[in-house]
Order: structure tokens, then C-alpha cells, then sequence
């Protein structure tokens, strides 16, 4: 985020409305968590497949069941998308996480 934004929270659908070139896999996996509980949110997982939720949590943070096959599929797209540039997705990731309602 720039100086100017730091300055003031976006919330979380702010944040989502700005384009997004940094992770726009992550992305969809997130909004298509949104419909999830806690339980089986495959958002959650994909944080604690890349080692986010570790890194800045020191713990996982879901609590995993089976996934279907479009959350697989999501998965699947972030994943490839962090392996390609993890800098990129994991920063983002921190931009998210500093909204108000995440």
C-alpha cells in the first residue's frame, strides 16, 4: 500500500473492489470462501498449504474437512498462481489481512 492509503483502513470491500494484478486467483479463492464456514473454507486452507496463516499466526488457521471439486479447483489455481510469484500473492495477502472486516 502507498503512504496515503496506509494512512486510512480501506474495509475488506473496499479492498476488494481495486484492481487486482498482484493475486487475482487468490482473490477468487477468497471471495468464493466468503460462501464457506469456518470449517470448511478452503480460503483457510490455501493459507495454511503456503504457510501464511504459520508465518503470521504460528498456527494453522482451519479447521479442514473434504473439499468439493470447485473449491479444489480454486485451490489448484491459487496455488499454481503462488508458485509462479509468492512475493507478489503473499503481499497482497498481507494487504488483505489489514482491511477492516476480514
Amino acid at each position: 500500500m502507498n503512504t496515503q492509503e496506509q494512512d486510512q483502513t480501506l474495509s475488506v470491500w473496499e479492498f476488494l473492489e481495486r484492481e487486482n494484478t498482484k493475486a487475482p486467483q487468490a482473490e477468487a479463492l477468497y471471495r468464493w470462501g466468503l460462501n464457506c464456514d469456518r470449517y470448511n473454507n478452503p480460503f483457510l486452507l490455501y493459507l495454511d498449504l503456503i504457510g501464511w496463516s504459520d508465518d503470521n499466526y504460528g498456527a494453522n488457521v482451519g479447521q479442514h474437512k473434504r473439499q468439493g471439486y470447485m473449491e479444489a479447483d480454486y485451490i489448484a489455481d491459487a496455488l499454481k498462481e503462488w508458485a509462479v510469484n509468492p512475493y507478489a500473492v503473499e503481499n497482497w495477502l498481507d494487504d488483505l489481512m489489514e482491511t477492516e472486516g476480514v
